[in-house]
């Protein structure tokens, strides 16, 4: 999905209902808690056992019922990147340039 899209922040619909400005940049891949909640309009009821999987932006989650949790992640764009791209910041050993990762753009990512 992009980002951080390895839903690692459980979130509270109460979080996400009363704080909407804080999480405008995340989506949810996934709930859980048993309960139900409003989702554009449309009751969602969540399993009692396992996890419902669906995409979900909590802008439009309007209200839930009980303890419903979310599995969400940051999708600005502006969490830290933990890959390494430069072949110089690493040794990649019995290779010339093909093989090594590399980013398109970036202004010089790459060098």
């Amino acid at each position: 999905m992009g980002g951080n899209s390895t839903p690692t922040t459980p979130i509270s619909a109460v979080l996400l209902i009363n704080n909407p400005q804080d999480y405008e940049d995340f989506i949810c891949t996934g709930v859980f808690g048993g309960n139900n909640f409003v989702y554009q309009g449309t009751t969602v009821v969540v399993p009692s056992k396992g996890t419902l999987e669906m995409t979900i932006y909590p802008n439009g989650i309007q209200s839930a019922n009980g303890n419903v949790i979310f599995l969400c992640y940051d999708c600005s764009c502006n969490s830290p990147y933990s890959g390494i791209t430069a072949p110089s910041a690493v040794n990649y050993p019995n290779t010339s340039g093909v093989g090594r990762p590399v980013i398109i753009g970036g202004g010089g990512l790459n060098s």
